[in-house]
């Protein structure tokens, strides 16, 4: 399989059409696609997976339709999404194109995506091409490459370390190495599964109408639905075992690493407090300036005018006319009752009544002499509060005590983001938690091994109910001529299970052989030291030392996990590079058996990020020669190195830019 070009159209920040034609000369079997952080890198990968399998990483499916086209979508408008693979896979091209259609169906609703379409054609050597039939197209992808061994060859470096925790290694495997249908095989003909042909064959035995006779088939039968059932619950066992020690390992690393990130989190908290705190304050320092202003701000601004009134006020002749605090009301009771508040006889003196009187005139609204003093004497009053109140020393004290608080709360925020960058650096931990599940994985590790040995000693029981009664059935049988023919049969069937389980057990041991042999060559020519990688039963990989005479696992670097996964994944692609298929001559004809080879491109996303100078040029010298073509998606940063040893194979370029500085809109180009 040699991918010829990938077009990606209006998929996640790829708006519009672009097209990425690889580089398909064997010299130079080497494309690199260079790009920064949220460029859409991943991206690309994302859409191989789609186009493929209709698979993604992404947190929602509605969110393959780039943003802006989305953002923008009118009431009853729809837009497409759209991406292409063109291939070619035993000397026949392919183009693979899946799309999906996103419509908003009123204003303001939310944009929803169809079921999308898939469509595959070839085209044969001669030029003509044919569709395939849409029930098969998904079928002839997963010939071509199935789905479970996508992630070997469209793979995502920043997730290298995962490679040994994925639970289909080891059918990957068997389906890259032709393993797949010699097990099928093997298990059809299984007699200690409950549906295999030898155990068919087994319930067909007339044992007649003996009630011992039925009872035994039915309690082998059940011994055997039973068998099946408690093997299969072991593999779970086994699996969840595994990840319980994974996981007690990784716990005991995350542990080992928290008491930086512990002090960290502490001054994080003190510091969300102290934000808090400048907060509140500011609130109380705005209410305090405005107390002050509502207080003084009457008598500050009105001094300015009293000056300019004092000199009116003085200029008026009537001014100190008129008996303050006098009214009329008070007067014309002193003329009704005949007597002066002096004791003088108003009745018989007309002098004083005259008097009187004339004062009464002088009193407001009668005369304006007497409002003139009141409001002498009101500026007076406010004249001498204006003194007394310092509204602009208070209005800058209260406007610094805001200021300062405000310089206080920056900073603090400065000083969160520090430390939420060296968190993040570090990995977010919260310790308790990591402690308590710890203490809940190992109770969890403890009773799966338990269970798992209850398991084994009854499968060992079951087998041995099923040997019994299989043994007693064929005593109590043996008389009746039709179980003579089911006999034949059944060891017809036996002696083909144990041809074939010996044949697949040869057959695996030799790909593990191989695969181990070619892991380690490439390892040593990534690695210099005394390190070797071991696989497992279940093709899990560990790195050993050796220790005098025996052989011991050792703790592994991010850097040297990332070497180690990455021999594995190389070792496979060599693999399958080799592995031979037999083309039948025909011996009539003279024509000989011909051998060919289907090559397997290798696409990564970030296959650099987790080693250092010496081992990324390691891998770019080994890389164009394991696989028949390399695509790399990287940053430039990590490409300076590579380039170095991997640039003269390197026979197509390209740049991924962001339009505007946008994280919504990429586009590509050649270079």
């Amino acid at each position: 399989m040699i991918i010829k070009s990938i077009t990606i159209e209006n998929f996640r920040q790829y708006k519009n059409k672009n097209v990425i034609e690889f580089s398909t000369d064997p010299e130079k079997n080497v494309t690199v696609i260079l790009g920064v952080n949220t460029s859409g890198k991943t991206t690309i990968i994302q859409a191989f997976n789609w186009c493929l399998y209709e698979t993604t990483t992404f947190k929602s499916r509605d969110m393959l339709l780039n943003s802006e086209l989305a953002s923008s979508l009118p009431e009853n408008g729809f837009v497409d999404v759209r991406v292409q693979i063109i291939l070619v896979h035993e000397d026949k091209e392919f183009t693979i194109i899946r799309s999906q259609r996103f419509v908003r169906t009123f204003s303001g609703s939310k944009v929803r995506g169809e079921k999308s379409n898939l469509s595959v054609y070839y085209k044969e050597p001669n030029g003509n091409s044919y569709p395939i039939k849409p029930y098969e197209c998904a079928n002839t992808i997963n010939k071509i490459l199935p789905v479970g061994l996508s992630d070997y060859f469209f793979f995502d470096g920043e997730r290298i370390q995962d490679i040994n925790n994925k639970k289909d290694v080891v059918s990957a495997v068997r389906g890259l190495m032709g393993l797949d249908v010699a097990k099928v095989a093997v298990d059809h003909l299984d007699p200690s599964k409950s549906n295999s042909v030898t155990r068919k064959l087994q319930n067909e035995l007339k044992v007649g109408s003996d009630d011992a006779s039925q009872t035994l088939q039915r309690k082998s039968t059940q011994a055997a639905s039973d068998l099946e059932a408690k093997q299969e619950r072991l593999k779970k066992v086994d699996e969840e075992i595994e990840f319980a020690q994974a996981e007690k390992e990784r716990f005991a690393e995350i542990l080992r690493s928290t008491a930086e990130v512990r002090g960290l989190q502490t001054s994080r908290d003190s510091l969300e407090r102290q934000l808090t705190g400048t907060e509140s304050s500011v609130k109380s320092a705005q209410d305090r300036l405005i107390t002050d202003f509502n207080r003084d701000y009457f008598s500050f601004f009105i001094q300015p005018l009293l000056g300019r009134a004092k000199k009116v006020l003085s200029a008026s002749t009537k001014q100190m006319e008129g008996i303050p605090e006098m009214n009329s009301k008070a007067i014309d009771y002193i003329l009704k009752r005949g007597r002066c508040i002096c004791g003088c006889d108003l009745t018989k003196n007309q002098g004083a009544v005259e008097n009187i009187d004339y004062e009464r005139s002088l009193l407001p609204p009668q005369h304006i002499g007497t409002m003139v003093r009141s409001f002498s004497d009101a500026c007076e009053m406010w004249k001498n509060q204006g003194k007394q109140a310092d509204l602009k020393q208070a209005i800058l004290n209260d406007y610094s005590e805001i200021r300062r608080i405000h310089t206080r709360h920056g900073e603090i925020i400065d000083e969160l983001k520090d430390i939420h960058k060296k968190i993040k650096e570090l990995g977010s931990v919260n310790a308790a938690q990591i402690e308590s599940d710890n203490a809940a994985n190992d109770r969890m590790l403890s009773n799966k091994q338990q269970h798992k040995g209850t398991l084994i000693a009854e499968i060992r029981s079951l087998q041995n109910t099923i040997t019994d009664c299989d043994r007693q059935i064929n005593s109590l049988a043996a008389q009746c001529k039709h179980n003579n023919l089911i006999r034949r049969e059944i060891e017809y069937a036996t002696a083909v299970y144990n041809w074939f389980r010996d044949a697949y057990d040869k057959q695996e041991k030799e790909v593990k052989k191989d695969l181990l042999e070619s892991v380690n060559k490439i390892f040593q020519q990534m690695y210099h030291g005394s390190r070797q990688v071991t696989i497992d039963d279940n093709y899990h990989i560990q790195l050993t030392t050796a220790v005098g005479d025996e052989k011991i696992s050792t703790d592994e670097s991010k850097g040297l996990e990332a070497v180690k996964n990455f021999s594995f994944i190389a070792g496979l692609v060599e693999l399958a590079r080799k592995k031979a298929r037999k083309v039948e001559g025909n011996s009539l004809l003279g024509e000989p058996d011909i051998f060919t080879t289907e090559p397997y491109p290798i696409v990564m996303d970030a296959p650099f990020s987790n080693v250092d100078e010496i081992h990324i040029n390691n891998i770019a010298r080994l890389l164009p020669e394991i696989a028949e073509q390399v695509i790399l998606i990287v940053m430039k940063k990590d490409w300076t190195y590579a380039e170095k040893t991997m640039g003269t194979r390197v026979g197509a370029s390209y740049y991924i830019e962001k339009v505007n500085n946008s994280d919504t809109y990429s586009t590509i180009r050649r270079v």
